[in-house]
């Protein structure tokens, strides 16, 4: 469901200083998502490989931290 950037998560009330803020990156998380979703149904094994390969990296980081 894409939904109106331009509305707010108060029913359309108006935000001010860090309530903008926040609602503003609400909306652009919600972007990042769908754009995330986008490329996962169109590109699945690009998706998971670079999911296996960042998965691998950070083991390699994690081991040698710990």
């Amino acid at each position: 469901m894409i939904e109106d950037p331009h509305k707010s998560e108060m029913g359309g009330a108006h935000l001010n200083g860090h309530a903008s803020g926040a609602a503003r990156m609400v909306r652009q998380v919600k972007r990042a998502d769908d754009k995330l979703v986008a490329f996962v149904e169109e590109r699945p094994l690009v998706a998971i490989g670079v999911a296996l390969a960042f998965g691998y990296v950070l083991g390699r980081v994690m081991t040698r931290q710990g």
